[in-house]
Formats: structure tokens, C-alpha cells, sequence
């Protein structure tokens, strides 16, 4: 599914009780960079870095610093519309994969992704339980807890599999509706689902694919190059500048 009014046109059939939680990263929102569109081989730097960190000593450094310095656009520029029609009948969470708590520049990942989201005129159900704020699950042998704030649950160390069965352990809603870029994230909301007895619809939503563009290999490389160098993201106008520059004093 690529469009939003495909993705309308999915969602209009729900039954009351219906619950639905919305993917952030490349859903909702992705980086306006090229480096980060569907079709660069650099598209999953962020990741590979992540997987990576033991060996990146400023590691937490450099993805603050990113976050904080990424510029950003809406997938889709009728998602603010859809949501809060959405809402009207149905409670609308985001569900994102990310860490929780401090994080080197960023002294709280949630009033982040919040503030974020907010300025691209996004919003959710507030609450969860009566709540604005809580921590869902903290163990001492995981780095990051699951928290939910102002509508959004941040799975921390943890998966969205998790987190849906966290959920469901004091709710019983007649559908769990999960909207989401990567496949692997809807299969594990399904099993989690599945193990709680309660119907699961999963829509694979790959609006990323139509946003054009292809960065500059080597410019794309002088961006990661200097993003683990110095911790500082330059956005492609910025960095093809210096990337020129660097060329003639060499």
C-alpha cells in the first residue's frame, strides 16, 4: 500500500473497538536527505551504525547529535488529516522503535520524538489507562525501559511485539490495527496478537516509495564520513558545498 487514500479506503470497514498504532520512522515521517529515500544504498545508515555501537566509541554523540540536527518531511502531507479522522472514532497510538530516556545530547527521547511529531501537526489519543506519561516495563538487564507518552509507546530494548503484549494485558479491544514500513514489525505485532486471542490487521504502508530523488555517492559518503568524524549531520545542499571545497584543497 502506497497512498494514504489507499490506506483509507483500508481502515473505512473498522469495527468499534478497534485500536490502531502507527509506525513513526519512514511512515509518518522520514529525513529529507536522499540519503535516507527508498532507493539510496545509504538508507539504513542510522541502522548500521546501531548495530555497530560497541564499536563507536561517541556513538550515543553521533545519533543525538543526528536527531537533533536531521531535517525532516511527512511521508505523506495528508497524514495529520487522516489521523485526527482517525481519531474521531477510534484510539490512534504511535508505536516506534526507539530508544527511551537520556541519550547524549537529548536528555529525553520522549518529549523529543513528542515535540518532533507535534511540529509536523501530528497527534494521538492522549491517555493510556488514565495516564499521560508511565513506564510500561523496565528490567535492570535491559538498557531501556518501555514508556508511553502524550499518545506515543517507545519500545526502548524492547520490540513492538512487547509492547502490544503489555498492551493487551489490561485491554481488550474488538481489533489491534498496526500500520507500519517494515514487514518484520507486523509479523511480530501478529504473533503477539495471536497469543492473546485478539483479530490483527496488518498493513504493510510503503509511501516511501514515492519520494524521488538519489544522493550523490560521494557526497553521501562525505556525510557519513563526517557525521562519525565530527558528530555533526550536514544536509545535502550543505554537504555537497563542502564536500567541493574539500575536492579543490586537495
Amino acid at each position: 500500500m502506497h497512498t494514504l487514500q489507499q490506506l483509507q479506503n483500508a481502515l473505512a470497514p473498522l469495527q468499534e473497538g478497534t485500536v490502531i498504532f502507527i509506525d513513526v520512522d519512514d511512515t509518518l515521517i522520514t529525513p529529507k536527505s536522499k540519503v535516507f529515500h527508498w532507493a539510496s544504498p545509504h538508507r539504513f545508515l542510522i541502522d548500521d551504525l546501531k548495530k555497530n555501537r560497541d564499536k563507536i566509541p561517541n556513538f550515543e554523540e553521533i545519533l543525538s547529535h543526528w536527531r537533533l540536527q536531521r531535517e525532516t518531511m511527512l511521508v505523506s502531507e495528508e497524514w495529520p488529516k487522516l489521523i485526527n479522522t482517525l481519531k474521531e472514532k477510534h484510539p490512534v497510538y504511535a508505536l516506534t522503535k526507539m530508544e527511551t530516556g537520556p541519550i547524549g545530547a537529548i536528555p529525553s527521547m520522549e518529549q523529543w520524538r513528542y515535540d518532533e511529531l507535534t511540529h509536523k501537526g501530528i497527534s494521538f489519543t492522549p491517555s493510556f489507562k488514565g495516564e499521560v506519561k508511565s513506564v510500561l516495563k523496565d528490567d535492570l538487564l535491559q538498557p531501556c525501559p518501555i514508556t508511553f507518552s502524550h499518545g506515543i509507546f517507545i519500545t526502548g530494548s524492547y520490540t513492538k511485539g512487547d509492547v502490544i503484549d503489555i498492551f493487551l494485558e489490561t485491554q481488550t479491544p474488538a481489533q489491534i490495527v498496526l500500520i507500519d514500513d517494515r514487514e518484520e514489525y507486523l509479523c511480530d505485532v501478529k504473533e503477539a496478537c495471536a497469543r492473546h486471542g485478539i483479530p490483527f490487521l496488518g498493513i504493510f504502508f510503503k509511501g516511501m516509495e514515492l519520494i524521488a530523488g538519489f544522493p550523490d555517492p560521494k557526497v553521501a559518503d562525505f556525510q557519513k564520513e563526517h557525521l562519525l568524524t565530527h558528530a555533526e549531520w550536514l544536509e545535502d545542499e550543505k554537504a555537497a558545498e563542502y564536500f567541493l571545497i574539500q575536492s579543490y584543497v586537495q
